[in-house]
C-alpha cells in the first residue's frame, strides 16, 4: 500500500495523517481525513455510505447528515466542490468515489517497512462490545488476533471508540497490536462504560473486578498486562491476586505510593473540574503538544466524551490516595517498568522505586516529559514489545495475594458452661452455617473452621470487611457476640488449607480486637478508599509473635 496520494497539487500522506497542498499542511478534522484514505484506498470502486459510517465511526450511531458534512469538508480540503465532483464523485443512491488521477511518486514505491503506518491510517474503528461487572456494563474491543493477549489498562478516563480518532493514539494501539490479540476498555465510570454518579465512583477492588470480566468475556485465561498512569496499581494488584492470569507486566508513568506528596497535585482536583472539557487537562499531561490547535481540540473531545468534570476530578482526587506497595512483593509476573526523565505529574523517583520493589523488576527511563503515553509513543511501545516477546512458562503459584478473616466467638468457655455440651454444639453449628453463608454471599471461601472460630480468605479486602460485618449481623440474634480481624497478605496454599506470616498476622489482629467489632490493618484500610468503609483508629500495637508495631483500625 502506498504512503503518498498525489494528485494535482495535492497530497495525501497516510504515514504523517497530513493533507498537503503545494507542500504545505491542509488541516482538517480527523474524522475528515479518514473519509479521504477510505476512498483513496478503494479508488477502484464505489464505497458504499455504510461501509464509510462503520469505518469511520464504527458502532457509534450517527446520521447520515455527519457522513455528508465530512464529504463537504473532504471536497474543500482538497479544492473539489459539489458541482464540479473533480476528485469525489458522489454516486446517488449508492455512496462515494475517489475519481482524481493520481500522479506517480518522483521518488519511487516507499520502501515495505512503511506499510505498518498506511494500514494504520485507514484503520476501521473495532467494534464496541460489553461486558458484565456486578450489574454493571463495561464497554471493550479486541484487536487483532495471535498467539498471547495483552490487556491494555488505561489511565483515569479514556474513550476507546475516540481514540481512533488521533494519529498518536492510532499509531499507538497498531504498533501495540504486534504483539498479539489487543483487548482495550473503559473502566466504570468513563468513556463508553456504564456511568456512575460522584459518590458511586469504583473502588480498586470493583475495578479488579471489571478487568476479570472483560478477560473472561473475551475468553482471555492468560495475558499480558499493560498499566498506564493509575491503570498501573489495577495491573499490579490484578497481578498479584491472580498470578495465574497474568504471564508478563508492563508499566508505564506508574507509581505504588500515594503520588500526593507531588506539588504538582495539590490543585489538580479543582483544577480538573474547572477545566474539564476544554483540552486543557489532557494538554497538561502531554505538555509537548502545547501550541497544538488540532490535537487540544481532539483533547477537549475526549474530555468531554469520557467523563464529566466532578466525576473527572473525583477520579483524579481518588488516584492520589492510591497506594498498592503492600502488595508489590507478591507480583510474580516478568516486569518491566517505564518511566520518562522529566515527567511533571508523577516524577521519575516513583518508577524507579516501583522498580526496586517487585521481585526481578527491570526499569527502563526513557527521555521525554510527557505522562501521557500515546505522544510520542514509539520508543515505549518497543520497549513493550520486546519485553513481551519472550516464552514464558506457566508455573502453579504456591504463594498468592489474599485477604484473610479471622473470626472468633467472644466468651465462649463461658457460654458453653452455661448452656451444656450438648447445646452449645448446635448453637455452634448454626454460627458456622450463618458465618458460612456470609462468606459466601460476598465471594470468599471459608478455609476451616477452628471449634469456636473460622478462616476464611477473599479476592477483595472490602469484601472481606463486609463479609465480617455480615457474619456480626448474623450470629446477633443467636445470642453470640464475636470478634474479627481483616489483614490483606502473601500467603502460602498448602492444598486447601492457608499458612504463613499473613494468616498469623491476621489472628493477632481478631486477638485484639474489642468484642463486637471487626479490625483491620492499614493495609486493608489503604486498599479500600472510595468503598464507602469508614474505620476509627483504635492505636499502636504490639502483635503477639510479630516484628514491630502495627496500627489497627475498627470499621464502623
Amino acid at each position: 500500500m502506498e504512503e503518498v496520494h498525489r494528485f494535482g497539487r495535492f497530497e495525501i500522506d497516510l504515514a504523517r495523517f497530513e493533507i498537503r497542498s503545494d507542500g504545505e499542511r491542509v488541516p482538517v478534522e480527523p474524522q475528515v481525513f479518514d473519509v479521504l484514505a477510505l476512498l483513496v484506498a478503494h479508488r477502484d470502486r464505489v464505497v458504499t455510505k455504510e461501509e464509510l459510517l462503520d469505518g469511520v465511526w464504527g458502532d457509534r450511531f450517527v446520521s447520515e447528515s455527519a457522513l455528508t458534512s465530512r464529504i463537504k469538508a473532504a471536497r474543500r480540503a482538497v479544492g473539489d466542490t459539489g458541482r464540479a465532483q473533480a476528485v469525489i464523485r458522489t454516486v446517488h443512491g449508492r455512496g462515494y468515489q475517489f475519481v482524481a488521477p493520481l500522479r506517480p511518486d518522483p521518488a519511487g514505491p516507499p520502501p515495505a517497512a512503511m506499510t505498518e503506518a498506511a494500514v494504520a491510517a485507514v484503520s476501521v474503528i473495532p467494534r464496541t462490545h460489553y461486558a458484565r461487572s456486578d450489574g454493571r456494563s463495561i464497554a471493550y474491543q479486541v484487536v487483532g488476533d495471535g498467539p498471547e493477549d495483552l490487556l491494555f489498562i488505561p489511565g483515569f478516563v479514556s474513550n476507546i471508540e475516540l481514540h481512533w480518532e488521533h494519529p498518536e493514539f492510532v499509531r499507538f494501539f497498531s504498533r501495540l497490536g504486534r504483539v498479539g490479540r489487543l483487548i482495550t476498555f473503559n473502566k466504570r465510570g468513563t468513556g463508553l462504560s456504564e456511568r456512575v454518579p460522584t459518590d458511586q465512583l469504583p473502588t480498586l477492588e470493583q475495578r479488579i473486578d471489571d478487568v476479570r470480566a472483560v478477560l473472561d468475556a473475551v475468553g482471555s485465561t492468560r495475558a499480558n498486562l499493560f498499566g498506564i498512569s493509575e491503570g498501573s496499581a489495577m495491573a499490579i494488584l490484578f497481578a498479584a491476586l491472580h498470578p495465574e492470569r497474568v504471564a508478563r507486566l508492563a508499566l508505564f508513568g506508574a507509581y505504588g505510593w500515594n503520588p500526593r506528596l507531588s506539588t504538582v497535585n495539590a490543585t489538580m482536583v479543582e483544577d480538573t473540574r474547572e477545566a474539564w472539557g476544554t483540552g486543557a487537562v489532557f494538554e497538561f499531561l502531554a505538555p509537548s503538544t502545547k501550541g497544538d490547535k488540532s490535537t487540544r481540540r481532539f483533547f477537549s473531545r475526549l474530555e468531554r466524551h469520557s467523563a464529566t468534570p466532578d466525576v473527572a476530578a473525583g477520579l483524579v482526587e481518588r488516584s492520589n490516595e492510591i497506594g498498592v506497595s503492600e502488595v508489590l512483593s507478591s507480583v510474580q509476573a516478568p516486569t518491566v517498568v517505564i518511566h520518562r526523565r522529566d515527567d511533571g505529574i508523577v516524577p521519575v523517583g516513583h518508577g524507579r522505586k516501583l522498580a526496586e520493589a517487585i521481585p526481578g523488576a527491570r526499569f527502563v527511563e526513557q527521555p521525554g516529559g510527557d505522562h501521557l503515553v500515546f505522544i510520542g509513543s514509539d520508543p515505549v511501545v518497543d520497549e513493550v514489545v520486546r519485553s513481551f516477546g519472550g516464552p514464558v512458562g506457566i508455573e502453579a503459584a504456591e504463594r498468592i495475594l489474599t485477604t484473610v478473616l479471622f473470626v472468633d466467638l467472644v466468651a465462649s468457655t463461658e457460654t458453653v458452661s452455661h448452656l451444656g455440651d450438648e447445646k452449645w454444639r448446635a448453637m455452634l453449628e448454626r454460627f458456622h452455617r450463618r458465618a458460612a453463608t456470609s462468606v459466601a454471599d460476598h465471594r470468599g471461601r471459608v478455609v476451616k473452621t477452628l471449634g469456636d472460630g473460622l478462616l476464611a480468605h477473599f479476592d477483595g479486602p472490602a469484601r472481606a470487611v463486609r463479609a465480617a460485618q455480615a457474619v456480626r449481623t448474623a450470629t446477633a440474634p443467636l445470642g453470640l457476640e464475636m470478634r474479627a480481624g481483616v489483614h490483606t497478605a502473601e500467603v502460602e496454599l498448602v492444598g486447601e488449607d492457608l499458612a504463613g506470616i499473613g494468616v498469623h498476622i491476621c489472628a493477632r489482629v481478631a486477638d485484639a480486637a474489642a468484642a463486637g467489632e471487626v479490625w483491620v490493618t492499614q493495609t486493608v484500610r489503604d486498599l479500600v478508599v472510595g468503598s464507602g468503609l469508614t474505620f476509627d483508629g483504635r492505636g499502636i500495637h504490639q502483635l503477639k509473635g510479630v516484628p514491630e508495631t502495627w496500627p489497627l483500625y475498627a470499621a464502623t
